[in-house]
């Protein structure tokens, strides 16, 4: 596609996204902002009370901690399922692995606090990630190194000579100078990380055509760079330096509401031409980049809206996106906020109008008879001051009667609005004192029961949706970019870790675990799970049917990690597969007790039986020795046959041999006597 026409279109979609200019998503937040900060509505009126109460603030630090508490009380934030058989190690391992990279290689309960805010506070929270492969530079100088020895040092290949000084020592025996050498190396060490971070709702753009991330026409994310970042990025720059630096984003309503007067920290840009911000979209669009008729996803890297930086075909948007109360069949939902300025509005109105009133019954105005008092006295407000007056009763206080208890129960009933809508309690946040006096503990919880009903549901509609996209799209990095071994720590041992043996077909379903209760009822229900466990190993030993003992040791674990201890290997050694499949053989049978006539009737047979063996068997020897002799006198009769037959036919030869021999000179005599006649 020619750059032009995609220019075009990219400009097109940025101008109609939600979020680009002042529209009213954009307004929307930035009154949200404005009401959580307390700022003034602007009706405030001079000399009368402007107070602004918090109750957007109070909703949202109140809803957070909780949300927190349900997705961080648990080390597993996430677990991987396996789908089909043989799958079981590799879903552990990359349930482990996700976790990790998560909470200890992106800082993962700040990430998740930021997150959570921008949602209940500006609709929705926006998280990006990507894969970063970074390199950090060592540089190290070495002195008078040999030839073999600086071979040596720049055999692994991660080495960089940057200056190099060459010195002649000595001459060898073949006259042949020997050099050494001074020199100054780069040693890169390589590491690729998943990166999380947590995206300013103002700088994520989204089609307002578009229902959710993952199937997008179009979506952006706006950031600021400077020229130098890009440069080093690996851009061309005779283009960065011809980009402008303006840029829209700097006065968004968001961000505007976000800092305090003076504050902004791209309001004036800098005198180095280096260091001024550019205005980047990292666009990602469906559009037919080839010609083919059929759209792709794309990235596309677009600057000042004036330069296309960069494109390319991508597989996934990087973007995961959480929101409290969504509305079908559109993007951005509504905050808590949404549900709380009214309310705020109402409260600080009411509030201000008590004020004023005790304002003026403490301090009334007053009445005078116009030049029958000394207005300067009268004016003068001090501690035991005189007010001359000409005549009694010159001066009189403007009675105004207190209202203050009638704007109570108002304000009562503002709370119980707030509570209903919002779902945060008092009885949620934890315990009046006041409210133990004449409370069953059953109403007590079927109270806070019903308070955490709504901020449940939220922990579930982020769980289910931002949540899960984000670890989906940790699963799919760790499996597309990390190319060799990683050694991590879990469950106390070192163990190597490589995506590369899990399967790239995503086959794990993701179950997003949403904690089983605070930590002394994890504890409880693990003391529970352990007396049934020992009743059952006691009752019907090792080989039964419901507990082995490694299950029995695995809920010794979860007792002692939720008690607070990480690593339950301190405490209990841990049960293989093989021994615990080995424990929980069953015992060989064991025979019943004999009777003692039974015992003696069976050993008197026993002792027949063998005696009828032995006849037997003494039988059998005597047949086998009888039999043997006549096996032997047949064969040396039979030998005495054949020799008495050999013989006779030795004799027979002999004789016929004999007659012939006679007959045959009888036959040569009678033809040398005929001849000799003739």
């Amino acid at each position: 596609m020619d750059d032009n026409k995609l220019k075009g279109i990219l400009d097109s979609e940025i101008e109609n996204s939600i979020g680009f200019v002042d529209t009213e998503t954009s307004e929307a937040r930035r009154k949200a902002l404005t009401y959580y900060n307390r700022e003034p509505y602007g009706n405030e009126v001079e000399g009368r009370s402007s107070i602004v109460t918090g109750e957007v603030a109070e909703v949202i630090d109140g809803a957070l901690p909780q949300l927190l508490r349900i997705f961080t009380q648990s080390d597993e934030l996430v677990r991987f399922e396996p789908k089909a058989q043989g799958d079981e190690e590799a879903a552990k391992q990359a349930t482990d692995y996700c976790n990790l990279v998560f909470f200890q290689d992106n800082d993962g309960v700040i990430l998740m606090h930021n997150w959570f805010k921008d949602a209940l506070l500006q609709k929705n929270g926006i998280v990006k990630y990507w894969w970063e492969d970074s390199e950090d530079p060592i540089k190290e100088k070495y002195k008078n190194l040999n030839a073999e020895e600086l071979t040596l040092l720049l055999s692994d290949g991660q080495m960089e000579v940057i200056s190099q000084n060459i010195n002649e020592v000595a001459i060898d025996q073949m006259g042949m100078p020997i050099y050494s050498y001074d020199v100054t190396i780069k040693k890169k060490k390589e590491a690729g990380r998943v990166k999380i971070e947590c995206v300013p709702p103002e700088e994520f753009l989204i089609s307002k055509r578009d229902k959710n991330i993952k199937d997008a026409s179009f979506c952006a994310h706006r950031v600021l760079m400077s020229r130098s970042d890009l440069i080093a990025a690996g851009y061309a720059k005779d283009i960065v330096d011809k980009l402008p630096s303006y840029s829209d984003l700097t006065y968004t309503p968001e961000r505007v509401a976000r800092y305090e007067p003076g504050e902004m920290p791209d309001e004036n840009q800098s005198l180095d031409p280096t260091m001024q911000d550019i205005e980047v979209f990292e666009c990602y669009i469906r559009t037919d980049i080839d010609g083919d008729g059929i759209a792709e996803l794309v990235k596309v890297t677009y600057a000042a809206m004036s330069e296309i930086l960069d494109q390319e075909e991508v597989d996934h948007i990087p973007f995961a996106s959480i929101c409290p109360i969504p509305m079908p069949h559109k993007f951005f939902g509504q905050s808590l906020a949404d549900r709380a300025m009214d309310i705020q509005l109402i409260k600080s109105t009411i509030t201000r109008q008590i004020l004023d009133n005790l304002y003026l019954t403490n301090l009334p105005r007053m009445t005078a008879i116009d030049g029958q008092v000394n207005m300067d006295d009268l004016l003068t407000v001090a501690p035991n001051g005189v007010v001359r007056m000409k005549s009694p009763g010159a001066v009189q206080a403007l009675t105004v009667p207190p209202t203050a208890a009638q704007s109570f129960p108002m304000l009562d009933y503002m709370d119980q609005v707030l509570q209903k809508r919002s779902g945060v309690t008092q009885t949620s946040q934890g315990l009046d004192a006041n409210i133990l006096q004449n409370t069953t503990a059953t109403a007590i919880a079927a109270m806070q029961q019903a308070g955490s009903g709504r901020l449940e549901m939220i922990a579930r509609i982020f769980a289910d949706t931002g949540v899960k996209d984000l670890f989906a799209g940790i699963f799919h990095l760790l499996c597309k970019y990390q190319d060799k071994e990683r050694v991590i720590r879990l469950r106390g041992k070192y163990v190597n870790v490589d995506p590369r043996n899990w399967k790239t077909n995503y086959d794990v379903s993701i179950n997003v675990g949403l904690g089983t209760g605070n930590k002394d009822q994890q504890m409880a229900m693990a003391a529970m799970v352990l007396q049934k466990q020992e009743e059952i190993l006691q009752q019907q030993g090792y080989a039964n049917p419901l507990v082995t003992v490694g299950q029995y040791r695995n809920t010794l674990g979860r007792f002692i990690e939720a008690a607070g201890y990480k690593d339950s290997n301190e405490f209990f050694k841990e049960i293989s597969p093989e021994l615990d499949a080995a424990i929980s053989q069953p015992p060989p049978p064991q025979q019943a007790p004999v009777d003692p006539a039974v015992q003696a009737y069976m050993a008197q047979t026993q002792a027949q039986i063998q005696g009828d063996q032995a006849k037997l068997q003494a039988q059998i020897q005597g047949d086998q020795v009888k039999a043997q002799a006549d096996i032997q006198l047949a064969r040396e009769k039979a030998a005495a046959e054949i020799q008495l037959a050999r013989d006779k036919a030795a004799a027979q030869i002999e004789l016929k041999t004999a007659e012939f021999e006679a007959d045959n000179r009888f036959k040569t005599a009678e033809l040398m006597a005929k001849g000799m006649g003739a």
